[in-house]
């Protein structure tokens, strides 16, 4: 079934290689799951690299106007961009909101990039979010739906709200789900695994449960070191809802996860009262 509206997959590149494994990305995504493509670029002092200063905002529009159309015309996807200048976290927020974006696919130079969008500042972007980010890294593997979905499960009471994008994930790239939780699962945890038991067999897909034995790693670290061990599709990643003392010190936990050295992609879902479920 396709949703009642077929909103865009909206894609940010700054030229880069990691820009461009984003819109590889985005490409294939937007493909399979029958949707138009959006790409932005936000102008600031990284774009005078690729773009004279004086005519920094058409060129860029000339060339992202190129890639649109050889995306069109490679792929047969319908494609538009949006060139704006000023902070990047903001403008992609924006006009994710401004189009009514379904998700939002981002690259990131490593946890503390001095220079371009690094992890930390990219979890900046996700957590004022509405909709998920899809975030690659430049050694993100080429697109293969012919892996596994990752889904690690804790106690949380948002953890749930993994399972419809994980859902919607599965059924149109077809893709088999490990479903990822520390073994003897205390009663909250249990909830979150009935809860997504009841819920994928509904659908005709193919999962299966892989407890592990408790270990020093949060189980979102140890889905990533399984992630590459089975050279995985992506994970799904359940955004930090509030931030503490412990989180403005150290960072948020969820930077070194979209940040791993593997280059596992990551679905990041934030724990919204009013998050958009697709219609599946």
């Amino acid at each position: 079934m396709e949703d009642k509206k077929n909103q865009d997959i909206l894609v940010y590149t700054d030229f880069t290689e990691v820009g461009e494994k984003s819109v590889l990305w985005a490409s294939f995504l937007a493909r399979k799951f029958k949707r138009n493509l959006q790409i932005i670029h936000v102008i600031n002092e990284n774009s005078l690299i690729y773009f004279s200063k004086d005519d920094t905002y058409d060129e860029a529009k000339e060339a992202l106007a190129a890639l649109c159309e050889d995306i069109s015309s490679t792929h047969g996807i319908k494609c538009k961009y949006i060139v704006e200048e000023g902070c990047t976290c903001t403008i992609i927020n924006s006009n994710a909101e401004r189009i009514d974006a379904f998700f939002v696919v981002l690259g990131t130079h490593g946890k503390n990039d001095p220079q371009f969008l690094s992890g930390s500042s990219a979890i900046k972007i996700i957590r004022k979010a509405r909709i998920p980010y899809f975030v690659v890294q430049k050694n993100s593997p080429v697109p293969d739906s012919k892996k596994r979905f990752v889904l690690p499960m804790n106690f949380k009471k948002e953890a749930k709200q993994k399972v419809g994008w994980t859902t919607y994930f599965a059924l149109n790239l077809k893709l088999e789900i490990d479903l990822f939780y520390y073994e003897n699962p205390q009663d909250n945890l249990k909830k979150n695994i009935h809860f997504t038991n009841t819920f994928f067999n509904n659908y005709s897909f193919k999962y299966e449960h892989k407890p592990q034995p408790k270990k020093y790693k949060s189980i979102e670290k140890l889905a990533v070191d399984y992630a590459d061990e089975i050279d995985a599709f992506c994970i799904c990643l359940l955004i930090s809802s509030k931030e503490n003392l412990v989180t403005k010190i150290f960072g948020f936990p969820e930077t070194s996860i979209i940040t791993n050295s593997a280059g596992i992609p990551v679905l990041c879902v934030n724990p919204k009262k009013d998050l958009y479920i697709p219609c599946i």
